[in-house]
């Protein structure tokens, strides 16, 4: 499950929310004008554009992020794919990269934070395909020393998108749907979110009754998908990296100064 941002601060933190706003809307249209233009790299081109303009400014200063397999201790292995943003910390387990100036190689479970898979159209198929990656990611296993077991959870999956072909307001009842085909429970945290660009944002979190559930973003603009999207991986990665360093932190992630705008979709119970 994602960290959320702090519910019912009723700040309004117009510098920090309106900056991710500005870059979220520069973001997406650099990727139009190659969309504009049939560049048949416009997947890639989103993808790189959500790392570097996006999310890479606003993480901890040791997570990384790259591309390629995923390997545990017990020599599971799942290959992430070209398309995923793999963020690992590189300060509780080395990566063993094709070349020094190679972001593409293999990570250590134990190091990896967050995958977010990339889409430059999502649809159907495209759910189904997260599901059953994110089911795989999910099985592997976190190492413990001997007589310990590991308090924390493992990486947190989530799938951002430049565009959509699922009708608007079918995008979590298929999400759901593609989970329950593969097994899996659509509250139990193997998939945390899915954005959509300039059409909205549902994050697996806390409701105001303190129980798990789907929550979709309370939009007032296009930008806004984006930008709490940024502020949730940011949160989540030093959130993940001090429980696995067995840190209590003051402060944290981005989403610490954005407001709390998610209404409840799909409870859990």
């Amino acid at each position: 499950m994602a960290e959320e941002e702090p519910p019912g601060s009723g700040r309004t933190p117009s510098y920090v929310l309106s900056r991710l706003r500005e870059d979220s809307r520069h973001t997406v249209a650099l990727a139009q004008v190659d969309g504009q233009i049939g560049h048949p790299g416009v997947k890639g081109c989103f993808r790189e554009l959500l790392l570097n303009n996006l999310l890479l400014p606003w993480l901890p200063s040791a997570v990384g992020c790259g591309t390629g397999v995923i390997v545990d201790h017990q020599q599971a292995v799942v290959d992430a794919g070209q398309d995923d943003i793999i963020l690992f910390d590189q300060l509780l387990a080395p990566s063993l990269l094709a070349s020094p100036n190679s972001t593409h190689g293999v990570y250590f479970f134990d190091n990896v934070l967050c995958r977010v898979e990339v889409k430059s159209k999502l649809t159907n198929a495209g759910l189904n395909d997260f599901a059953k990656s994110s089911k795989a990611i999910a099985a592997l296993k976190l190492a413990a020393r001997p007589g310990q077991q590991p308090e924390v959870f493992g990486a947190l999956n989530l799938i951002a998108s430049f565009n959509t072909a699922i009708a608007e307001g079918k995008e979590l009842e298929y999400l759901v749907e593609e989970m329950r085909g593969e097994g899996l429970d659509p509250c139990g945290g193997v998939v945390s979110g899915v954005c959509i660009a300039q059409r909205g944002f549902w994050l697996l979190g806390a409701a105001p009754d303190g129980q798990r559930a789907w929550k979709q973003l309370r939009t007032e603009t296009a930008d806004d998908p984006l930008a709490y999207f940024v502020g949730v991986v940011s949160n989540s990665c030093f959130d993940q990296r001090a429980a696995r360093q067995g840190l209590k932190p003051v402060g944290g992630g981005l989403g610490l100064y954005l407001d709390h705008p998610f209404d409840v979709a799909s409870p859990c119970a």
